[in-house]
């Protein structure tokens, strides 16, 4: 294990229970057991199984950390439910109200910043270069880092691009076998900006296409529903 998770151990486990703690009675209700109980079980296969192999990607310097270790706590809840003859559309269900539940329980003024944050595209487009070249920097120190880069101008039809080139969630899953479960992964993003009503499209995806992921934004859309899935809804969505 890397000397920064090993530390970091105590915050991440409290990070995970915030995660799931708003879906503690769907767990006990799939698991037959307490959510005490259940947790213990998914931190201790996070703290094996996730902990001792994530690749060392900037720390606490980079966003990027965080989206790894946060998305692999679903990963490692997956797991275990698995056990419990839970099926991965379930898993992936969850993983939907665990996020639904997170993020709309933030103060509604949080939420309308969120979304004013968003819609201010040229605000956005220095935002994100400057995300770029700081990626670029962390990425030349930590090679599988994440990489990104602002479409300038935007992709037809949208009013804000950008591209994440390289993606170490995916690198991840492809290298200890979590592959099935990067699609749901990929579809907590349409979650988090539908419930900030930000109206988020993505056709490419690093795991999937192996190019790279888009994120964009049409200002005057319709969040897209994120269940059932973006990917199985047959709209060319991922």
């Amino acid at each position: 294990m890397h000397e920064y998770y090993q530390r970091k151990a105590p915050k991440l486990k409290k990070s995970m229970s915030g995660f799931l703690q708003p879906i503690a009675s769907e767990l006990e209700h799939y698991s037959g057991k307490s959510y005490g109980i259940l947790f213990e079980e998914i931190w201790n296969h996070y703290e094996v199984n996730m902990l001792e192999n994530f690749p060392y990607i900037g720390g606490d310097a980079v966003s990027g950390t965080k989206n790894l270790t946060g998305a692999y706590c679903f990963v490692s809840m997956g797991e275990v439910l698995k056990r419990y003859g839970v099926s991965l559309e379930e898993i992936g269900h969850l993983m939907v109200l665990a996020y639904e539940r997170r993020f709309s329980a933030m103060p509604g003024i949080v939420k309308r910043i969120a979304r004013r944050s968003f819609t201010n595209v040229r605000s956005l487009n220095r935002k994100y270069q400057k995300k770029d070249a700081q990626n670029a920097a962390n990425a030349a120190k930590n090679p599988g880092s994440f990489e990104t880069k602002t479409m300038i101008p935007p992709e037809s039809g949208y009013d804000f691009s950008y591209h994440n080139l390289v993606c170490p969630l995916s690198n991840f899953a492809k290298a200890h076998g979590y592959e099935a479960y990067m699609p749901y992964l990929c579809n907590l993003d349409y979650v988090m900006f539908g419930v900030f009503g930000v109206p988020l499209f993505r056709e490419h995806t690093c795991f999937e296409d192996g190019d790279y992921c888009d994120f964009k934004l049409k200002m005057d859309a319709k969040p897209v529903e994120y269940w059932p899935p973006v990917f199985t809804q047959g709209k060319g969505y991922k």
